[in-house]
């Protein structure tokens, strides 16, 4: 008898995370995402990644206001 392999679960993005499971604005989302880098809660995750999730807020956040 084969047994199945458990497979792992994908990680969820910060970019998932902040924009599916988070209630708000993105502009509100922006702040508490610059809040959380400041205080250092993203040091495991790149740079470019930080960097493509901050714009993306900021793309979101402006294209909110009109």
């Amino acid at each position: 008898m084969l047994r199945k392999r458990k497979e792992p679960k994908a990680k969820k993005s910060v970019a998932e995370a902040l924009m599916r499971d988070m209630q708000g604005t993105a502009a509100e989302k922006l702040v508490l995402f610059q809040k959380l880098k400041a205080a250092g809660g993203f040091a495991n995750m790149s740079a470019s990644e930080l960097r493509k999730v901050e714009n993306m807020l900021r793309t979101f956040a402006a294209a909110e206001k009109g």
